[in-house]
């Protein structure tokens, strides 16, 4: 069993300072906590995960033990990060995007959870991997995963996407495809109601004219 790495789950290096990791910390606990979350199991878990993060790294005796263990004593036994490993978390994370309530997902939570995906350093590992198909799972995961989101936020993933896609013609027009459609559903969303006034005004007038 692979021990969980608490500056992986509160999203910060280890060389992050105290305050970095307690701002970390409120962050996301303030997504995940019960009153918020509800009844997601799912959520609960990631919420005593970072819990149990913080609890570590957020005294400075217990992080110093915590970095011996892990980045000193046993450090050639940590697991290390590949292309393969990534492709697979996008490919958990949007089987569980397919499950979610659109009108109860905490889009806040799904967005951190795939940034963490796409962090600087993982699309550095799946850059030099240079596997077509690894690559192509992860984008391809990543974008149904973007469908829950608000559009601001997709375009905000989609900056890390570019970087990753770079030269392939084929992932661009996939982005580019998505980014068109949940735009389109954006501003139909957003004027819907004003449009559907417009109408019902319109056909009032018009039968008041035919009556009249």
């Amino acid at each position: 069993m692979i021990e969980t790495n608490h500056y992986t789950t509160l999203h910060v290096s280890p060389n992050a300072s105290a305050e970095e990791i307690k701002k970390a910390y409120r962050k996301l606990a303030m997504k995940y906590h019960p009153d918020v979350a509800g009844d997601n199991q799912v959520y609960a878990e990631q919420f005593r995960a970072i819990k149990a993060a913080y609890d570590v790294l957020g005294n400075s005796k217990t992080r110093q033990q915590y970095h011996y263990k892990h980045f000193y004593k046993d450090f050639k036994t940590q697991p290390v990060v590949t292309a393969e490993l990534i492709a697979e978390q996008a490919k958990n994370l949007a089987a569980f995007a397919k499950v979610l309530d659109p009108y109860r997902i905490n889009e806040e939570g799904l967005y951190d959870q795939i940034m963490a995906i796409l962090s600087a350093y993982n699309l550095t590992v799946i850059q030099q991997a240079n596997d077509k198909e690894l690559t192509t799972t992860l984008v391809t995961a990543v974008l149904y995963c973007t469908q829950l989101l608000p559009y601001e936020s997709l375009l905000k993933v989609n900056e890390s996407l570019w970087l990753l896609v770079q030269e392939d013609a084929m992932l661009k027009m996939r982005i580019e495809e998505n980014t068109t459609l949940q735009k389109r559903l954006h501003y139909w969303n957003r004027y819907k109601l004003a449009l559907a006034m417009v109408i019902a005004i319109g056909l009032c007038v018009a039968m008041y004219l035919l009556v009249k």
